[in-house]
């Protein structure tokens, strides 16, 4: 063979180095097979230096015994007679496509076709893939070299000499892997004056709900650290219909011992967290957990996800759930931070943080990864301090210079070590400190997800269904506890939580997609939460009243909420007026129908008789007027024209706060028929306005009902709007929808939204929150709480809209509430949506009074999302924990009481593990708390 014999790729393209190059994925494809078919043995043999990617327009006159690879792709510029030259100097020249065994197949007959044949062209596959391995290693390090401008270091000659070597001992029938080990660890040795520190590559795999019985990467086989990144439900449900794969997977996870494959579960259901009570979020995140130590015997340490649901708490929550380190990577479009770094350190506003992998993986099977490596990597050794890059399987087979990365590996770590993020984060240290995020940092566009892609027919109103189902829940597990921490456990107590906790279940799995998309069905029906809500609530009746006297009936009004709320009752089976005296602030009736207001303490009761002969009550004021309602707090004047809020303001300034009428984006006119005073009691003052909502050519879109109430002794205005659809929204939803457009007066106000309890400025278009949405200027402050109705846009500089009813939504009845200057806005939002159980008896008041405390914590900003019961300790007979949660942003010192002083506390975390003991003060238990933590407090009695 000649002495010149060379290895071209004639092509106008190289390896990417400043700039990513985005051809077609056929074309890059055939450039990597074109030169991976370079290596292989069969044409390596007799080569004078290693296969070149050059250009054609050096070789116009073929060379004999060059061996020419021509990718599929773009027109190279050649003679015309290129091809005929070739024949003539007896030059080889194949073909490369897409697919990397067809490229072979054509190397080997070209060269079969010029003569050649012997044992190097029978060589197995798992050989070749070494030499293709080595060869990609040797590109890329070429390539880095000049994407960093920095002179070539690579022993080229000792390099080739055991290239050559390794061939010419695979002809004779040795093993070649030594000689191949030995060109490796030149490779290596040529990189490391590049950047000497460590190169980490991570593999994940985003284990597909739709694809789960797609291979594992061969990552997995070859005993490479692998990052799997599932929810629990797909790993559920990987178990089920793919046992062998699943069994390939928990053969890789031994119960304590060092594991190769690290499990990233962060949420037990992809849904939209960010936008749901904390509750839920909290029992996801538990969830998760769970159901991967069911499956592994492990409990995951790393929280990722595929559906975003970042949020500024997040570090805390998920420290609070014993969770290390978390994924901060977008992989649905979300709006995320944008940082640089690798990883990071991420606060929350508690101060506790979590180290955060920030670096977005490429997709394992796209050529495009492979053909830009090179600048990934010179991208992240200029950038990062601790040099990342990380590659995503979906499903979809890798395409073979995955392999040959492998390949190169197993020979020598020539570019770095491969690991998995729990070594990661226990070798790298953290780039940069991002800071506490802003809430505006972080957007999920939930709506055109689940309008667009999902078609759910519940866009909007799954949101308000499910936060009043889960705050319906709560308040059963809190008159539970409370209960439990009044007497001990009967027997028959464990069978209803065990019920209650499967309820739960049931509502979680549903999320705020109904319980139509439930697999595997729930474990116990959601219609059994009412009989479970009555059966706490009267068992807590039945142990209060205990000593109270016979044949008085009466009501037992409950407070699941820590601070005292004003409750609006209507109720039937009163006999006769009763007076209006604590606990009752203001009361109405007719019939037997009652109208009531009653002030009840923290976790507490009420009292109120049922039969009475007091005189009817007198209003205080007209609570309903021509066009206005009001109380002693606030006044609404309905529009006339409209039926919409003309003037929604305080009786102390008197100045308007919001106006508000109906909308058809992108345009309507609201028109009303008819504006009736419907109540205008002692108690309540109502008024309904009916009309039309019709487009420029005066054609109804939709009938609208809004009602409009007041309460005495209530500081907020209730509104209730329901539709009739007649012209159904379609498109982008942010444009096409129903909505409640609310206007302020001044464009210097600043807004604020309630994000998982915090109040946070926002100047974001969008401003989305399931809570409120604050109104400030100057002192003054004004609040449209959603009630769970989460979408709002603004609209200009004074104007927002809450939408209602976009392209699917089925549900046409939609409740806000309207309040002023809230010092604790949260109080309002999470009281509004909650329940307050009422209990028909046949007995007295309590012995301790007409209303009580059960339990009480003596700062308003810290508010208790929930009591449960739980297990006791040693020594100790029963015992219940809450979670608390600072809404104000302010750290400080409280203290938590018990109508039974408590014997033993104990802060815990949110898998009830303990983390210190708490001080008993007297009766009280004292709390040390931080701005915007979440603490969870455990009480024991013997």
């Amino acid at each position: 063979m000649s002495e010149e014999r060379q290895l071209h790729l004639l092509t106008s393209y190289r390896l990417a180095t400043s700039y990513p190059l985005q051809q077609t994925a056929d074309e890059v494809a055939a450039w990597l097979n074109g030169y991976a078919a370079l290596w292989h043995p069969a044409a390596l043999a007799g080569a004078t230096q290693a296969p070149q990617a050059s250009s054609s327009y050096d070789h116009d006159n073929p060379r004999t015994g060059f061996v020419y690879g021509v990718p599929e792709g773009p027109h190279l510029f050649q003679p015309d007679d290129w091809n005929h030259r070739v024949v003539e100097a007896r030059a080889v020249v194949f073909k490369a496509t897409p697919s990397r065994a067809e490229t072979f197949e054509r190397l080997l007959a070209a060269l079969r076709a010029a003569g050649r044949s012997g044992p190097l062209f029978d060589t197995p596959a798992d050989t070749v893939q070494l030499f293709t391995g080595l060869g990609y290693g040797y590109a890329m390090l070429d390539t880095l070299c000049e994407a960093m401008d920095h002179q070539k270091l690579l022993d080229g000659p000792g390099f080739w000499s055991d290239v050559t070597a390794a061939v010419e001992a695979l002809a004779r029938g040795e093993g070649c892997r030594e000689h191949l080990k030995s060109a490796a660890e030149k490779l290596r040795a040529g990189r490391e004056p590049l950047f000497s520190g460590s190169l980490h590559w991570l593999d994940w795999v985003h284990l597909d709900p739709k694809h789960l019985g797609a291979p594992w990467p061969a990552s997995l086989a070859a005993g490479l650290p692998v990052t799997v990144l599932a929810s629990g439900e797909t790993l559920e449900r990987l178990a089920e219909v793919a046992p062998e794969r699943f069994a390939e997977l928990k053969a890789k996870l031994p119960p304590d011992m060092p594991q190769a494959v690290d499990l990233c579960c962060g949420s037990y259901r992809d849904r939209e967290d960010a936008l749901m009570p904390f509750e839920s979020q909290w029992w996801n995140l538990r969830a998760a957990r769970r159901a991967a130590h069911a499956l592994f015997g492990v409990e995951p340490v790393v929280y990722g996800r595929k559906m975003s649901a970042f949020h500024p708490q997040l570090p805390g929550w998920l420290q609070h759930m014993g969770f290390k380190h978390a994924v901060l990577v977008s992989s649905d479009g979300a709006l995320i931070p944008s940082i640089r770094a690798s990883a990071v350190n991420w606060p929350g506003p508690d101060s506790k943080s979590v180290e955060a992998f920030t670096r977005a993986p490429l997709p394992a099977h796209d050529p495009h990864t492979f053909f830009n490596i090179v600048y990934h990597l010179h991208q992240a050794t200029s950038y990062d301090s601790a040099p990342t890059v990380s590659l995503a399987h979906a499903g979809e087979p890798a395409f073979a210079s995955y392999h040959d990365l492998l390949a190169l590996t197993d020979l020598a770590p020539v570019f770095g070590e491969w690991t998995n993020l729990s070594r990661y984060f226990g070798g790298v240290t953290s780039g940069d400190y991002i800071g506490v995020q802003a809430a505006d940092e972080f957007f999920a566009d939930y709506l055109d997800d689940r309008v667009t892609n999902r078609h759910r027919p519940d866009p909007v109103g799954g949101f308000p269904r499910q936060l009043r189902l889960r705050r319906r829940l709560d308040s059963t597990f809190t008159l539970a506890a409370l209960h439990r921490t009044l007497t001990p456990p009967a027997p028959d107590d464990d069978e209803s939580l065990r019920k209650l906790s499967a309820v739960e279940d049931a509502i979680e799995v549903s999320g705020v997609n109904g319980e139509e998309e439930r697999h595997p069905p729930p474990p116990a029906p959601l219609g059994s939460l009412p009989a479970l809500e009555a059966h706490w609530a009267k068992k807590l009746a039945d142990r209060i009243q205990v000593r109270s006297a016979e044949g008085q009936p009466g009501l037992m009004v409950f407070n699941p909420c820590s601070f005292t709320r004003r409750v609006a009752l209507e109720v039937d089976g009163f006999r006769g007026a009763i007076a209006v005296a604590d606990p009752v602030k203001a009361a109405e009736f007719s019939g037997t129908h009652a109208k009531l207001v009653v002030e009840v303490p923290a976790f507490g009761f009420a009292w109120v008789p049922r039969v009475g002969s007091a005189a009817q009550p007198k209003p205080r004021l007209k609570l309903a007027d021509g066009l206005t309602v009001r109380n002693e707090f606030i006044e609404c004047d309905v529009d006339a024209t409209t039926g919409g809020i003309r003037s929604f303001r305080d009786t102390r300034t008197r100045a308007t706060r919001f106006g508000q009428q109906l909308v058809f984006n992108p345009g309507s006119k609201m028109v009303a028929r008819d504006v009736t005073v419907t109540n205008n009691g002692a108690a309540l003052g109502e008024i309904v306005s009916t009309g039309d909502l019709i487009d420029d050519r005066d054609e109804v879109l939709a009938t609208f009902k809004q009602r409009v109430r007041a309460w005495l002794g209530r500081p907020v205005l209730e509104l209730r709007i329901e539709l009739d659809v007649k012209h159904h929204p379609t498109g982008y939803p942010w444009h096409a929808f129903y909505g409640a457009r609310f206007g302020w007066r001044d464009d210097r106000a600043v807004l604020f939204r309630g994000v998982n309890g915090a109040n946070t400025q926002t100047g974001y278009t969008r401003p989305v929150s399931p809570d409120y949405l604050e109104v400030r200027l100057g002192a003054e402050r004004s609040f449209l709480f959603t009630g769970g109705l989460p979408f709002v846009q603004r609209h200009g500089a004074r104007m927002a809209d809450v939408i209602l009813a976009p392209e699917g939504e089925q549900c046409r009845s939609f409740d806000l509430l309207l309040a002023t200057d809230r010092d604790v806005p949260m109080q309002t939002a999470l009281g509004w949506v909650s329940p307050s159980p009422v209990v028909v008896t046949e007995k007295g008041a309590p012995a301790v009074g007409a209303s009580s405390w059960l339990a009480h914590v003596d700062m308003p900003s810290l508010l208790v999302t929930c009591l449960r019961p739980c297990a006791a300790g040693e020594g100790a007979a029963r015992a219940v924990a809450g979670t608390l949660v600072e809404t104000a942003g302010f750290g400080g010192v409280a203290e938590l009481r018990f109508a039974r002083d408590p014997n033993r506390a104990e802060l815990v975390d949110g898998t009830d593990k303990t983390l210190q003991p708490l001080t008993l003060n007297g009766d009280a238990i004292s709390l040390e708390y931080s701005a915007g933590e979440t603490l969870r407090v455990k009480a024991e009695w013997v």
